[in-house]
């Protein structure tokens, strides 16, 4: 049974919010040396909340349009029998303009950027920021039209799998951006490795769809195992790049 909307919509705010505010201060914790300002790091956790979701939506709306298929953003579980355009719009599209509109956001607060490091942490912050807004959107679905439980599976779920994912990759693109600006060095290695990951996560959580006839209803345990595999090592990754910083 799906609560009152009022408690509805707290459920939901604490469900996606909460998690990615705990992992920002996670990644920051981690920090050595000079940490950047919390009130620069949650502007920038805004900025991937609102203008990055605002835009990054309207942008897929217009390619979904053009394509004639009405799948937007990056994979959803209640999809069923989706078609070639589908997955051109869930693996190719989605990644380019949601890591290009992310770093975008973050290359908006380039001027708080005064090392390479700082360019993993705002990363970090905005994809964090996108993951939770986007988070919001996908449970409330969930929590409006299907039911409580099934809320509750994908708030753990993409807790753990899509919003590590948005932080990881924006945190690439953010590293380019401020190796561009502290050295010079070109940005957009860093923007193809982040639309890399994103498109290998969305193709991963798209693996059930992709093979459940052949392999039945254990597809969608495998893709979810890989997805979540992939991310873990990025993040964990990325973690010793941030505390190995000592300046």
């Amino acid at each position: 049974m799906v609560p009152g909307y009022l408690p509805s919509i707290i459920i939901l705010l604490t469900a996606a919010y909460i998690p990615a505010i705990l992992a920002l201060i996670w990644i920051r914790w981690g920090e050595r040396g000079r940490r950047e300002r919390w009130d620069d790091l949650f502007l920038t956790f805004l900025g991937g909340a609102v203008v990055a979701v605002i835009v990054a939506t309207a942008l897929e709306l217009a390619a979904a349009g053009i394509l004639n298929s009405s799948a937007i953003r990056e994979y959803d579980i209640f999809v069923r029998n989706p078609n070639l355009i589908t997955f051109i719009i869930i693996i190719g599209l989605a990644p380019i303009i949601e890591e290009f509109v992310k770093m975008m956001v973050v290359r908006r607060f380039s001027r708080y950027i005064w090392r390479p490091r700082n360019g993993l942490v705002f990363g970090a912050a905005c994809g964090l920021g996108f993951a939770a807004t986007e988070n919001f959107l996908y449970e409330g679905t969930a929590l409006f039209t299907v039911s409580f439980a099934a809320f509750v599976s994908l708030a753990i779920i993409r807790s753990i799998s899509s919003m590590l994912m948005h932080a990881s990759a924006t945190s690439i693109s953010g590293y380019g951006v401020a190796k561009a600006k502290s050295y010079g060095d070109h940005w957009w290695p860093y923007f193809i490795a982040a639309v890399v990951m994103h498109s290998t996560f969305n193709m991963f959580a798209s693996f059930g769809e992709l093979f459940e006839v052949r392999l039945g209803p254990g597809a969608n345990i495998i893709g979810l195992m890989f997805s979540i595999g992939l991310v873990l090592i990025t993040t964990l990754f990325l973690m010793r790049r941030i505390r190995g910083y000592h300046a």
